[in-house]
C-alpha cells in the first residue's frame, strides 16, 4: 500500500476516532438511568434465574413459576414475571447469556414502554416443545402467550414462534394503541469494545440502527434521551450488541403491519465486577428496546392474535440469512455491505477447506492482496514516475513562482510531454479502499469467530493479551502489526516533492496506528498483520525483478499529423474541394468593392 493510500486511510480512521471521542466527551448525564437498576453481577452470572415472588400491579406478591426448553447448544429460560424468556443461555463455544440486563423478559407486554408488564400470568402448560403463560390486563382483557420451537424449513435453535392472543370477555369495544413487546437489554462484552450496543429496526425493508451514543448527541441539535416512533410496515426491530441480537420479528414478514420502536440506555454497573475501574466502564451503556403492536380493537367476545419469532442469538450472517433474508440486514455492514458479504462467504468457505479461522483470515487476505496486485503495482510506477519528474517541476515551479497561471501551465505540459498522470497514483487506491473497508467491517462484527482460537490467541474476537506488565496488556499481533507497518513503509517509494516534516510524519503513522488498534480484536490485528507481510514481500519482488520501474523517464514522441486523406470517390482529375475563407466585416466603404486598375 503506497503512501497516498496510508494518508487516506489514516484521515478516514483520524476522523472515526475523533467523532467517536466527541461523543464520549459530550454524553449527557446519565438522567435515563432513573429506570429500574440493573441485576446485581451476582445475578447476572448466574445462567438460570432462583425462582422469586413477583411484585404485580397490585402489589399482591405472585409466586413465580419457570420453565426450560433446550434446542441443541440453547437454553431458552422461561418466566411467568412478564410472561416471557427471562434468559437465552449459550452453551457452544460462546458460554454467553444473554439478556443478562434486561428489566424483564424478553416478550413481556407493555402499555407504557417504559414501564413494566403488571400483568399476573400463570403457566398452563409447559413441554419440551413450548410454554403458555395466560393473564389479564388491568382493562380485562385476557392476554396468552405461547412460545414454541419453530419447526421447519427455516428453524433454528436460536428462534421462538410467539403466539399472541388478546380476548375481549367485556360487553364494550376496547381499543387501544400502544402494546408494546419487549425486547430485552443488550450490552457491550467489554466496556472498551468498539462497537457499541444499539437499537434497530426494519421498515418496508429498509433496515436502519443508532448505537448507544446516539442519546443525547448531535452536531447541530441534541438527540431526545428516549427513541420512540412509528412506522407503516414495522417488519422486526429489537437491540443488539457488537456480536449478539436481539429481533423480534412478524412472522414470515408480514406485509402492511404498522408498529412502533421504543428504546432508551442506561448506564452498566461494573462496580463489582472484573471491569471495575477499566477504560470507559464508567461510559459502559446498555440499549433497551420494546416492538409496539399494530393499533388494537377488540368487540365484546373477539379475539385476535398475533404472530411473532424472536431471535436471541449471535449475528451471523449465513445463519440469519437461513432464517429469513430481511433478518441478515441486521449485520448493517455500511455502504459496502456487498463486499462485506462476499467476504463473509469466501470466509465461511476458507474456513471449511482449513478447519481454522484464524488461517482462513490469512488465506483470505492474501487472496485480496493479490487480487488487488496490479493496481497496488500500476500505483507504485506512477508514483517512482513523478519522484523522477520532481527535479524538473521544482525547476520549473522556481522559474515562474511569480506567474502563477504560467507556472501551472508549464506543468501541464510537462505532465504531457513526459506521460506521466498526476492522479496515477491516487486512482488505483479508490479502489482499494471500498475493499479495506469492507473486509474491516467484516472480520469487526464476525460473531463466527467467538471463542476461536489461533495459535497463542483464545479468542479472536477479543485481544490477544497474553500477560499484563505492570498493569499494561501486552498484546502480541497489535506490536507485530506496527512492527511490519514500519518495514512496509521503509521499503515504500517515496517521492523526491516529499519534504523532511512529511516524511517525520509517515514514519509515525505506524505508531499512531498501533496506539489506535492495540485494544482492537485478535483478528482485525491478523488481518492486518498479514497485508503488511505480503506488501513487504511484494515491494520486495517487484524490485528485485524490476517491475516497480519503468526505466529511465523521457519525453513521450508525438506523431505529426500526415496528410489529409483521400476522397474513394472523387472522379478521375477532380480537384480536392478547397475550403471557404471567412472574411471578417468590412471596414468603412459600401455595399461594393473597387479595384483598383
Amino acid at each position: 500500500m503506497d503512501r497516498k493510500a496510508w494518508t487516506v486511510i489514516i484521515f478516514c480512521v483520524i476522523g472515526i476516532m475523533l467523532n467517536a471521542y466527541y461523543a464520549a466527551k459530550n454524553q449527557p448525564p446519565p438522567a435515563v438511568a432513573t429506570a429500574a437498576p440493573a441485576p446485581t453481577p451476582a445475578a447476572e452470572k448466574s445462567p438460570v434465574a432462583q425462582p422469586a415472588a413477583s411484585t404485580v400491579a397490585d402489589s399482591k406478591p405472585v409466586q413465580e413459576q419457570r420453565h426450560s426448553i433446550t434446542i441443541g447448544t440453547v437454553t431458552w429460560e422461561l418466566s411467568s414475571a412478564g410472561g416471557g424468556i427471562a434468559r437465552a443461555v449459550l452453551k457452544g463455544k460462546d458460554e454467553i447469556v444473554l439478556n443478562t440486563h434486561g428489566k424483564e423478559p424478553v416478550g413481556a407486554l407493555r402499555h407504557d414502554p417504559s414501564g413494566r408488564d403488571g400483568i399476573k400470568y400463570t403457566m398452563l402448560d409447559a413441554s419440551s416443545k413450548g410454554v403458555m403463560f395466560s393473564g389479564t390486563t388491568k382493562d380485562g382483557i385476557v392476554v396468552k402467550k405461547t412460545y414454541s420451537i419453530k419447526e421447519g424449513e427455516q428453524s433454528d435453535e436460536h428462534l421462538l414462534a410467539l403466539k399472541l392472543e388478546l380476548h375481549n370477555p367485556g360487553a364494550t369495544t376496547f381499543a387501544f394503541d400502544k402494546f408494546y413487546l419487549y425486547a430485552g437489554a443488550a450490552k457491550s462484552l467489554r466496556p472498551d469494545d468498539i462497537q457499541k450496543p444499539s437499537f434497530f429496526w426494519n421498515n418496508a425493508g429498509d433496515a436502519y440502527n443508532h448505537d448507544s451514543n446516539w442519546f443525547g448527541s448531535g452536531w447541530f441539535s441534541k438527540n431526545p434521551l428516549t427513541f420512540q416512533q412509528d412506522f407503516t410496515n414495522l417488519r422486526w426491530g429489537g437491540v443488539m450488541s457488537r456480536f449478539y441480537a436481539h429481533i423480534i420479528s412478524t412472522k414470515d414478514g408480514v406485509e402492511n403491519q404498522p408498529g412502533r420502536l421504543w428504546s432508551e440506555r442506561f448506564l452498566v454497573d461494573h462496580t463489582g465486577d472484573e471491569f471495575n475501574g477499566t477504560s470507559g466502564a464508567d461510559t459502559d451503556y446498555a440499549v433497551e428496546g420494546a416492538v409496539g403492536l399494530p393499533p388494537v380493537e377488540l368487540k365484546p367476545g373477539e379475539t385476535k392474535v398475533y404472530e411473532y419469532e424472536v431471535y436471541l442469538g449471535p449475528k451471523q450472517y449465513h445463519r440469519l440469512a437461513a432464517i429469513e433474508r430481511q433478518r441478515s440486514f441486521v449485520m448493517f455492514y455500511g455502504m459496502w455491505g456487498f463486499i462485506s458479504r462476499l467476504f463473509i462467504n469466501l470466509l465461511n468457505w476458507l474456513h471449511t477447506v482449513t478447519g481454522s479461522w484464524g488461517w482462513a483470515i490469512v488465506l483470505l487476505t492474501i487472496v485480496v492482496r493479490l487480487f488487488l496486485w496490479p493496481f497496488h503495482a500500476k500505483s507504485q510506477r506512477s508514483m517512482k514516475r513523478m519522484g523522477k519528474l520532481a527535479p524538473i517541476m521544482k525547476e520549473m515551479q522556481e522559474k515562474y513562482k511569480d506567474d502563477p497561471q504560467r507556472q501551472s501551465q508549464e506543468v501541464m505540459k510537462l505532465y504531457r510531454d513526459y506521460g506521466v498522470n498526476p492522479i496515477g497514483g491516487c486512482v488505483p487506491m479508490l479502489f482499494q479502499i471500498p475493499i479495506f473497508f469492507g473486509f474491516f467491517s467484516m472480520l469487526g462484527s464476525a460473531a463466527e469467530l467467538r471463542g476461536e482460537s489461533f495459535f497463542w490467541v483464545k479468542d479472536l474476537s477479543l485481544p490477544d493479551t497474553v500477560t499484563h506488565l505492570f498493569g499494561f496488556p501486552i498484546n502480541p499481533l497489535p506490536l507485530l502489526m506496527g512492527i511490519t507497518m514500519f518495514l512496509q513503509m521503509k521499503l515504500t517509494p517515496q517521492p523526491a516533492t516529499v519534504d523532511k516534516t512529511q516524511q517525520r510524519i509517515f514514519m509515525f503513522m505506524p505508531f499512531m496506528f498501533l496506539i489506535f488498534c492495540y485494544a482492537y480484536a485478535a483478528a482485525l490485528a491478523l488481518y492486518w498483520t498479514t497485508q503488511n507481510i505480503f506488501s513487504i514481500g511484494q515491494s520486495w519482488i517487484m524490485k528485485k525483478f524490476g517491475t516497480d520501474d519503468d526505466g529511465p523517464l523521457q519525453k513521450v514522441e508525438r506523431v505529426k499529423p500526415g496528410p489529409a486523406p483521400v476522397n474513394p470517390f472523387a472522379m478521375p482529375g477532380q480537384k480536392p474541394k478547397k475550403e471557404k475563407k471567412t472574411h471578417g466585416p468590412r471596414l468603412g466603404g459600401g455595399g461594393t468593392s473597387s479595384r483598383s486598375k
